[in-house]
């Protein structure tokens, strides 16, 4: 089993987000419950090209604070929206 975590970038969850705190909260206890577990978590990461400012040198293509990944813990970055 593994779990998904999609999109959790800077550039894409902020306070601008509808019920974000509540939304947040929500999915650092799955993550959390998912580690204590052993489940994979794997977070995939939007990239949207060079000069986009959603881009792997850009600080909105980080994952939120809240989430940091853990060491081992896999990325990966997709390019294409919705895939």
């Amino acid at each position: 089993m593994i779990l998904l975590v999609i999109d959790m970038q800077k550039g894409l969850v902020d306070e601008d987000l509808y019920a974000f705190d509540t939304f947040l909260d929500r999915t650092v206890r799955l993550v959390d419950c998912a580690r204590q577990k052993s489940v994979e978590v794997i977070f995939v990461q939007h990239d949207a090209g060079p000069g986009s400012g959603m881009s792997v040198e850009d600080e909105a293509f980080g994952i939120v604070d809240q989430l940091v990944p853990k060491e081992g813990e896999k990325y990966q970055k997709r390019e294409k929206r919705s895939s």
